[in-house]
């Protein structure tokens, strides 16, 4: 398994680490090993999986990450080397797989805000390159389009830096958005401290939202508020699955891991005091 060089950062989330902290246990108790390479870009992972699969280094691999077109599935093919993909539901036809509902983890966390009295709500997403990425916009732009809303989209890389710039743009202009919601716990950690220094209060004024947890998140102060997945178990099914392709005894081809949980915490409530937009001439004459 490739793993992305963010994940060895302390300000990365640790979504991965324990993705492969589970793919560890799992091989290791059918005995197998896991060997993992540090990788930059997705050119570097192509290079990389095509070096194993030559070599006969490794036996299988885990994909993850796809992006549009992404030549990966193909080029394993054509190398008759035999992969797991950690996905989305969209892509159960690519092979066997991990895989999880982005669309509908979406949809059941707007529902929730939109249930505790939200109807501005933001969107943060991470690089569009990945598939995933476009789900989770697509899923928000179609819900709140059929209850109305104003959407408020920004693209961020996964950096604190990018969760911060997210709330400059989206809190510019009315209506302003009562929570935001972010593709993931460095960014969201990144906007809370942006928040506070405008001067806006979490959650009074804006919810804020991660899409995964992490013990970033649970140690922050105030604690995130998240929508938990499973990351342990992804990487327990990830080698499960492979075990059995190695054993050429596959007896399923996929396996949908479980919904996503929202733990509300402290960064989420029902809005109170709306915040005027952050560049409201009017805002700073009240202000001063």
């Amino acid at each position: 398994m490739a793993i992305p060089r963010t994940v060895w950062s302390a300000r990365s989330e640790q979504f991965y680490t324990q993705v492969l902290r589970g793919l560890e246990d799992a091989s290791l108790a059918c005995g197998n090993a896991v060997v993992s390479q540090v990788v930059g870009t997705p050119e570097q992972e192509l290079a990389i999986l095509e070096d194993w699969a030559t070599r006969g280094f490794v036996d299988i691999v885990v994909l993850k990450d796809l992006g549009p077109d992404d030549p990966r599935p193909g080029r394993m093919g054509d190398l008759k080397m035999p992969y797991v993909i950690i996905g989305d539901v969209k892509q159960k036809d690519l092979g066997p797989g991990v895989l999880s509902d982005n669309t509908a983890d979406m949809n059941r966390l707007l529902s929730t805000l939109v249930e505790a009295g939200h109807r501005e709500i933001g969107h943060v997403c991470g690089p569009l390159t990945l598939l995933h990425s476009q789900w989770r916009r697509e899923a928000y732009l179609a819900f709140v389009d059929k209850h109305r809303g104003a959407p408020r989209t920004w693209t961020g890389d996964y950096s604190a830096e990018s969760g911060a710039r997210a709330v400059d743009e989206i809190m510019l202009e009315a209506p302003v958005p009562t929570a935001i919601v972010f593709d993931n716990d460095v960014m969201a950690i990144g906007a809370f401290r942006r928040a506070q220094e405008l001067g806006v209060e979490v959650p009074e004024q804006l919810s804020i939202v991660a899409w995964d947890d992490s013990l970033a998140c649970q140690l922050h102060d105030p604690p995130l508020a998240v929508l938990a997945h499973v990351p342990h178990q992804i990487g327990l099914d990830a080698g499960h699955l492979a075990a059995e392709l190695l054993d050429r005894s596959p007896r399923r081809r996929s396996v949908e891991y479980p919904s996503a949980i929202l733990l509300p915490r402290a960064t989420m409530a029902a809005p109170v005091d709306p915040v005027a937009p952050i560049g409201d001439p009017m805002r700073s004459v009240e202000e001063s």
